[in-house]
Order: C-alpha cells, then structure tokens, then sequence
C-alpha cells in the first residue's frame, strides 16, 4: 500500500473534505487490494467493469471519461445525461465542472469512508455500481436490503398474477 494511503494514517481523518482529498489523490495509486489482481487503484478497478451491468439497474456501465463525460451542461443534456431522482428532480453526474454519464462505473463504499475511513480502500468494502444508482443510494446502508425487497415484492406479485390463489 503505498504512502499516500496508509491505513494507520487514515484513522486520523475527521473531516470530510480531508477525506475527499484523499481519496480523490489516490485515484491512479495501487492502493486497493484485489484478491485475483493484487493490489490496484480505484481507476483499475473501475474499468475492469466497463460493459458489465449494475447490480442493481441491470444497466451496462461505461467507463473512460473522453468518451462519457463534458464539460458542457448543454452537451451532457444533448447526450442524454440527464434524468430524474428519486425524488423526481432532474440531475446530471458532474464533479467539478465535468458532467458524467448516468451509468458511469463508480465504487460505492459499503461503510460509507466519512464514518469509517480506514476502510475506504479495502476491497471488501467496495462495490461497483452505476453513478445513477450511487446516487441513489447516499448514504442509506439499507439500499441494498430495500433493492432485494423490491425485487421480491415484484416477483411476487406477477407470480400471483400469473397463478392466483384458490
């Protein structure tokens, strides 16, 4: 692991914003440990994904920032950036001044990095997800538990459409 991440040193971010900076430095650093691959950086580990679907939108994500992001609202827009949240609000993906691709491939934190930043590089605590669906998700450590509920109220009432009860 290398310096910019020591697991030691992390232990000792509070702030939020310090938090940001080092995650957003060690975007191209081997700092992740892969157990096929050994250790990697967010951006390897991003794009492993690209093409596969989202675990939970079953949407094929893309990956490479010349292709899938602006720095034009207009263009993002034009391009089809653009869609409604869960709360029916219109949003684009944008850091910075650069707006993204809704299926972008992201690394969600499981343990969100603020509450826990030790753990913002281990690999079991890293799951890769669309930015549509990152965005979605927040903080809310029950996303995965109400997706799998929906899936399962879903199934189970075209189950009893197709074979109502006696």
């Amino acid at each position: 692991m290398s310096e910019v991440v020591k697991k030691s040193s992390l232990k000792t971010l509070y702030r939020a914003s310090d938090i940001n900076r080092v995650w957003q430095a060690s975007q191209n650093v081997q700092a992740i440990e892969h157990p096929e691959r050994g250790f990697i950086s967010p951006n390897e580990y991003r794009a492993l994904y690209k093409g596969k679907p989202c675990p939970y939108c079953g949407q094929k994500m893309v990956h490479s920032q010349q292709l899938y992001s602006t720095t034009s609202k207009q263009e993002a827009i034009d391009r089809g950036y653009e869609y409604t949240d869960k709360l029916a609000g219109k949003v684009i993906n944008q850091a910075g001044n650069t707006f993204f691709h809704p299926h972008y491939v992201t690394l969600d934190h499981k343990i969100n990095k603020a509450r826990c930043p030790e753990k913002m590089f281990e690999f079991s605590n890293l799951e890769v997800i669309c930015w549509r669906c990152n965005q979605n998700k927040g903080d809310n450590n029950t996303f995965e538990l109400q997706h799998n509920l929906d899936y399962l109220n879903a199934l189970a009432d075209e189950a009893l459409t197709r074979y109502p009860l006696l």
